[in-house]
C-alpha cells in the first residue's frame, strides 16, 4: 500500500484492469474534481450537514478505488461537519485535493490507467 493507494483494494475491483474497468475508473477520475468542488462550496456556504453529506459521498467512491489520499481526508471532515465544526475543512480539502493528484499519477505510473 502507498501512501494514497491502497493497491490491494485497487487491484481486486479492477479484475486485471480490463477495458471495462478502465472506463469505470476514468469515470470517477473525471467525478472527483467536481465532488471536491462541491464539498468546498459546502464548506464556504458554511453549511455542515451537506459538507457532512458530500464529504461522505466522496469518502466512499475513493474508498472504493482504494484512493486513500482522498477517503481518509474526507473521512475526517465527514466527522468534523456532522459535529458542526468546518473550522479545519480547508486543510482536509487541501489534503483530499494532493492525495487525489498523487494517486492518479501513481495509477497512471503502475497500471497505466
Amino acid at each position: 500500500m502507498s501512501a494514497v493507494i491502497d493497491w490491494e483494494q485497487l487491484d481486486m475491483i479492477a479484475d486485471g484492469f480490463t477495458q471495462d474497468f478502465v472506463e469505470i475508473y476514468d469515470e470517477f477520475v473525471a467525478e472527483i474534481p467536481g465532488l471536491l468542488a462541491m464539498v468546498r462550496e459546502n464548506v464556504s456556504a458554511g453549511d455542515p450537514l451537506q459538507t457532512s453529506r458530500t464529504a461522505h459521498q466522496l469518502k466512499g467512491s475513493a474508498a472504493n478505488f482504494g484512493f486513500i489520499g482522498v477517503s481518509g481526508p474526507m473521512a475526517s471532515l465527514e466527522m468534523e461537519a456532522k459535529a458542526g465544526s468546518l473550522e479545519k475543512a480547508g486543510e482536509h480539502i487541501a489534503a483530499a485535493e494532493a492525495g487525489f493528484a498523487a494517486a492518479v499519477g501513481e495509477a497512471k505510473e503502475r497500471r497505466g490507467v
